[in-house]
């Protein structure tokens, strides 16, 4: 590339030598008139003046241990090439490759190669080596074992060591320090949740994550270096709040409790819940739910006491309840209550699979009484194609939604589960009406979401994310990496602030936000606020009348008091028109009352739109 045009000046170096075609190359490094190419098959050089590189035939390669495979950097200093792969490190020196000069580092996993000054720097493993000019075998330790990536220098050829997880590394006046941007810890989000004061903490699952909050302009990142009353794992897989009190669930740790400053950690070192068979210190606490008691509830994936449930009262009281014997090897997972105090539970993975219903009768420690019930994969899901379930929720008006590899499937009436277990209500196949047909709903589903309005959150193994009506017949809008900013179409987790609308989507690769109408209602009316304004028609957008109260009545009026429209809200704070009268056709321009009020009439609120229809 030109780089004072920023023009490709040649068509792409698509095979080097013998390496296969369009190997993924790592790095790249000029020494003298030769280029050097560091791939995943190995290494390719081949001098650059009077060549065609477009041609295989132009490139040398060395294909040997150790760099015969995941060549991971290679480098230019003293006149030589240095290349580093996950299995050793080589030195080109006069047209020959060797190992290099110091068997510490010369067999070891090479992250990074760079030469700064007079000296090469390199990371061995986990640890920033340097070596002097003239002086290669001798190697000092510049910065012990860490989680270091990369390697580079300021302005004034100062090292500046790049870490995977806690930014960059390096050398100011009062010593070495880290820098970070405010961020989360890593770009996984495995679970969310929203507490009552609008803050999103996020758990990351993975071995080093730990838990991230973002308050709507900073980010802050629990483990348990900073945080040591966290436990013994910073491997969260799940989250849950009830009000402002936070419930982060490690796998290996147990159960974490944060309040404000005040953090507390269960596991079975200092309470009852426990262990795994060969690990009976590692708790693998899962899912998290509250009851309508303030109860909250904790599921455990794998145990050793044959009790994969668990209770914490609002008193600090751990109860666990006995597993059914056809349920004594299931992976208990996510976790629902709903409005009668059942709790819905994935069964995951191991035998059987399916959907665990519960109820104590409101005896935690009579379990004489408990009720128990199973909706079993073989024959309890109709269609017969369903292997996996991944979510459960209760929605705003108490049904029970599930989330399987085939789609979604609805409990109408879970009641009647609790009221005869032998003789449970089934489950019903989610289908969208497209035309004038309901077609089932078949997408890999991995998350589950219903919004203040009750509308229908879906995130996918493969497709992204699904926006459904109340019901989930009607698709409202599917946003997946080709129409809309969303970073990955593999959805881990989704969750919806009440207060903003914005729906948030974790992925392996990140976060993503989406601003709805999903706000909640206000308590009175004060100004009804309408946007656009003015409201210009024909438009592929619709008005936003903003500003009202729990299931709002609308009225568009005209300046002497016709009515034009009325409808309903959708629920919450905020509602749309798309500029039709009653009789389904555009409305003339003018200026328009916006009338919303409660089904009694006991609170009013008043806005104004202007309209203007091209072509008036």
């Amino acid at each position: 590339m030109d780089v004072n045009t920023q023009n490709f000046i040649d068509a792409p170096y698509y095979q080097l030598g013998s390496l296969p075609i369009k190997s993924s190359v790592t790095s790249i490094t000029v020494n003298r008139d030769t280029i050097f190419a560091g791939t995943k098959s190995g290494i390719g050089y081949a001098r650059i003046i009077n060549n065609n590189l477009n041609s295989p035939a132009a490139w040398i390669n060395n294909v040997s241990a150790p760099v015969n495979a995941n060549v991971n950097t290679v480098e230019s200093f003293d006149g030589n090439v240095f290349a580093g792969s996950e299995t050793g490190f080589v030195i080109y020196s006069e047209g020959l490759w060797s190992l290099y000069p110091n068997s510490t580092v010369s067999g070891v996993n090479i992250k990074n190669i760079k030469a700064i000054s007079t000296k090469l720097y390199f990371i061995a493993n986990s640890v920033i080596y340097s070596a002097p000019s003239g002086n290669l075998p001798n190697i000092f330790v510049e910065v012990n074992t860490g989680t270091w990536s990369v390697i580079q220098s300021d302005a004034a050829l100062t090292p500046v060591y790049g870490s995977n997880n806690n930014g960059i590394y390096y050398k100011s006046n009062t010593g070495y320090v880290y820098k970070s941007p405010n961020c989360p810890f890593t770009s996984i989000f495995d679970y969310m949740t929203i507490d009552d004061s609008g803050n999103l903490w996020a758990a990351g699952g993975s071995g080093t994550a730990g838990i991230y909050k973002f308050d709507g302009n900073n980010w802050t990142n629990y483990n348990n270096i900073d945080y040591p009353a966290l436990g013994s794992s910073n491997n969260f897989r799940k989250i849950n709040h009830i009000g402002n009190t936070i419930y982060a669930l490690s796998y290996g740790g147990g159960v974490s409790i944060i309040k404000g400053d005040y953090i507390r950690n269960y596991d079975p070192s200092n309470s009852i819940l426990p262990g795994i068979s060969g690990g009976p210190n590692f708790c693998t606490t899962y899912g998290g739910a509250e009851d309508t008691k303030g109860n909250f509830w904790t599921t455990f994936y794998e145990q050793n006491v044959n009790k994969s449930l668990f209770v914490l009262t609002p008193d600090s009281v751990w109860i666990g309840f006995d597993n059914p014997s056809y349920l004594h090897d299931a992976n208990y997972a996510q976790i629902a209550v709903d409005n009668f105090n059942t709790k819905w539970i994935v069964s995951e993975n191991r035998s059987p699979v399916g959907l665990i219903f519960f109820n104590e009768n409101g005896t935690l420690n009579d379990q004489s009484d408990d009720i128990y019930g199973f909706y079993g994969i073989t024959n309890d899901f109709p269609g017969g194609s369903v292997t996996n379930v991944n979510d459960v929720i209760v929605e705003k008006n108490g049904e029970v939604w599930v989330a399987t590899n085939n789609g979604v499937f609805i409990i109408a009436n879970p009641l009647a589960a609790i009221q005869n277990p032998n003789n449970k209500p089934p489950l019903v196949k989610l289908g969208i009406i497209s035309g004038n047909l309901k077609v089932p709903f078949t997408e890999n589903c991995t998350r589950l979401k219903s919004d203040i309005i009750n509308q229908k959150w879906i995130g996918t193994a493969s497709n992204g994310a699904f926006n459904l009506s109340e019901d989930g017949t009607t698709l409202i809008a599917q946003y997946n990496t080709k129409n809309s900013p969303i970073l990955d179409n593999k959805i881990g987790s989704l969750t919806i602030s009440n207060k903003t609308g914005k729906a948030y989507f974790g992925t392996l690769k990140g976060l993503s936000a989406l601003k709805t109408n999903a706000v909640e209602p206000l308590s009175s009316f004060d100004k009804i606020i309408c946007s656009p304004n003015p409201f210009v028609l024909p438009s592929t957008v619709s008005l936003n009348i903003d500003g009202l109260v729990e299931n709002s009545t609308i009225k568009i009026l005209t300046i002497d008091g016709q009515i034009v429209t009325e409808f309903d809200s959708p629920g919450g704070k905020i509602a749309q028109w798309n500029g039709l009268n009653k009789s389904g056709k555009t409305v003339p321009t003018g200026i328009y009352i916006v009338a919303a009020y409660t089904k009694d009439g006991g609170k009013v609120g008043l806005g104004k739109v202007a309209i203007i229809r091209n072509g008036e």
